[in-house]
């Protein structure tokens, strides 16, 4: 969540149309390309798909170095939050916890996104050592079974290896008195899986999770159509979560269903529905140092090896990104290259939108372009 000050600054430079003031609220940082794992919705190991990454795609894993550097100018831009997550595994980078420990050292918040099947006992503890603020594991599936359709080529032993490391964190946490990390269990929603979210309440109360999010799944511009809800099992979805939603507040089990269901009452289409303000607020950075809006965008703004994130920040390339992004017609031409369908940033977007839609028709270059008045999701 933004402090008062970030969300001043936000809205200044919002004003201008295309400088920020603040420096991105969070950046994401791609660890690794590789990963032990075929999930049918991933964007780049699916046998389904596979979307072309931007950058070197020579380069495997982040240079530690780079990883370094980065991590100071997060600081002296006023970042508050790193996220750590990539094309492919973390655990697969080999100084993994060494880049953890560096960017809680310098005082950023940090949040790693796994698949789980690499926890054992011993990067359990490390992860707790390090004080790591949050561990949001990806978890397609309910059951051994569920699991191993939805990964194709993966044995049931990776299902127990995941429930038994959240277990033993959860069993750690306590003996040792720490909060952290706090554990999120993440859940993909689509055709395969859709009717198994009571028994990912079920786990995620069996294992101590802190936290059960969902998210719909991305068709990746109609590759992936085959796996979509249809109307009639979003709506039975939708009084499902409802449901799962009392019953995680009565069990203190933190969840994101009010936005999950938004998200589906939005539709695949969103761009039409609100701006994008993703360009003010964070950065996205490959395992080769080019830096995107964000993750679903191919859109390069710059590379750290030839600029600093300061340069890149307000460069020219950002800057009209952010005033594309402002105009029905401009979001649309940036959707040719960003895969926003069901897009995660939706209810920011939104929360932003029900402000600044007030002073967005005045500013420079905007009028007689289509708006987003009135607020068209309300």
């Amino acid at each position: 969540m933004a402090t008062l000050n970030e969300k001043v600054r936000l809205f200044r430079g919002l004003l201008t149309g295309e400088t920020a003031e603040a420096g991105p609220f969070y950046v994401l940082v791609d660890v690794t390309r590789s990963c032990n794992l075929a999930c049918l919705g991933c964007r780049y190991h699916s046998p389904h798909v596979k979307v072309p990454s931007p950058g070197d795609r020579s380069k495997k894993n982040i240079s530690f170095h780079l990883f370094r550097e980065l991590c100071k100018q997060l600081r002296a831009m006023g970042t508050g939050r790193l996220i750590l997550t990539g094309e492919g595994e973390p655990f697969l980078h080999p100084r993994l916890l060494e880049m953890i420990s560096t960017a809680k050292s310098v005082g950023l918040h940090v949040t790693l996104f796994t698949n789980g099947t690499l926890l054992d006992e011993g990067k359990v503890q490390s992860l707790i050592d390090s004080q790591l603020d949050v561990l949001t594991v990806s978890l397609w599936a309910g059951s051994q079974e569920e699991y191993e359709r939805n990964h194709p080529g993966a044995g049931p032993e990776y299902f127990n290896t995941i429930v038994d490391a959240l277990q033993r964190m959860a069993r750690l946490k306590a003996d040792q008195a720490s909060h952290l990390p706090s554990v999120v269990m993440h859940h993909p929603i689509y055709r395969n899986n859709f009717g198994s979210i009571q028994a990912m309440a079920d786990l995620a109360q069996e294992t101590g999770c802190n936290t059960l999010s969902f998210s719909p799944l991305r068709t990746r511009r109609g590759k992936l159509e085959s796996f979509a809800l249809t109307q009639d099992e979003t709506r039975l979805l939708s009084l499902n979560l409802a449901g799962i939603k009392r019953r995680l507040d009565s069990l203190a089990i933190g969840h994101n269903i009010d936005n999950t269901i938004l998200r589906y009452r939005t539709g695949e289409k969103v761009w039409e529905k609100v701006p994008c303000y993703v360009g003010w607020v964070q950065a996205h950075i490959k395992v080769d140092g080019t830096v995107l809006p964000c993750n679903s965008c191919s859109l390069p703004m710059g590379n750290l090896n030839e600029d600093r994130l300061s340069d890149i920040w307000n460069g020219p390339s950002l800057k009209r990104f952010r005033r594309q992004t402002l105009t029905k017609e401009g979001l649309a031409h940036v959707g040719l290259h960003c895969d926003c369908h069901f897009c995660c940033h939706v209810e920011d977007n939104m929360r932003v939108h029900r402000i600044f839609r007030w002073f967005s028709p005045f500013l420079p270059g905007k009028r007689n372009r289509k708006a987003w008045l009135p607020l068209e999701t309300s």
